[in-house]
């Protein structure tokens, strides 16, 4: 091992045990995506997923971490028939994920919690077919196909609660488990995308209606997080 690769290591050793130090948490919950704005009105849905987040406490107040999402933003089903084939379907989702860093400032130690946030990340936008046959019993994946996808950077905040439901439970060094409660807004840049009804088939042909706007949310967030 060289002197570059030891010199490596050992800050890796040192990054994790200093992470082991700190207080920790983690969590997810079930999101609920209302697009604003132009996005709104382009996009006249309720987008639902879930959201994974993790993060590190130097001080016991504030929280710098990680996280990810994924949303359904709206979809579309359309049944076709061929010669000597049986009956499918052609079943479309407008889709949206991301991840995203964060800053929790949360003042109070009790068992209410309220805490304000902020954030910046990215969503990647994509619209995606899927082939599969009407057999209820397996439902079966003919055939998959992204036809339309973007990026988009975005930041925001928001504020929320945590209730501590379950207190140093799980270990000795004791575990905390909160429901968590929030409501974020986060200012998206342009992106390009595909709604419901966007794509028509013209002489056997996919023809798309693109939108441009920016895409900001406003994003309900009910889940659980644990402390330790």
């Amino acid at each position: 091992m060289n002197k570059l690769s030891m010199i490596f290591l050992v800050g890796l050793i040192l990054l994790a045990s200093g992470v082991q130090a700190l207080e920790q948490e983690g969590g997810g919950g079930l999101i609920l995506g209302k697009p604003t704005g132009d996005f709104g009105e382009a996009m006249d849905n309720v987008g639902f997923g879930l959201e994974l987040n993790y993060g590190i406490r130097p001080v016991p107040s504030l929280t710098f971490g990680v996280g990810g999402n994924f949303m359904i933003c709206g979809s579309e089903s359309r049944q076709y028939s061929l010669p000597l084939v049986e009956d499918f379907n052609v079943n479309t989702t407008n889709n949206l994920a991301g991840g995203f860093l964060y800053t929790q400032w949360r003042p109070l130690s009790g068992v209410v919690q309220p805490y304000a946030e902020g954030r910046v990340g990215v969503n990647y936008l994509w619209t995606e077919s899927k082939i599969e046959d009407q057999d209820w019993w397996d439902d079966d994946e003919v055939a998959r196909e992204t036809n339309f996808d973007d990026f988009a950077g975005y930041y925001g905040g928001g504020g929320g609660v945590l209730i501590r439901v379950a207190e140093n439970t799980g270990d000795t060094q004791g575990t905390n488990v909160y429901l968590d409660l929030k409501v974020s807004y986060l200012k998206g840049s342009k992106a390009e995308y595909l709604t419901e009804g966007d794509i028509e088939i013209v002489n056997n042909q996919p023809v798309y209606s693109v939108t441009e706007s920016e895409t900001d949310l406003l994003v309900y967030k009910m889940g659980v997080v644990l402390t330790f």
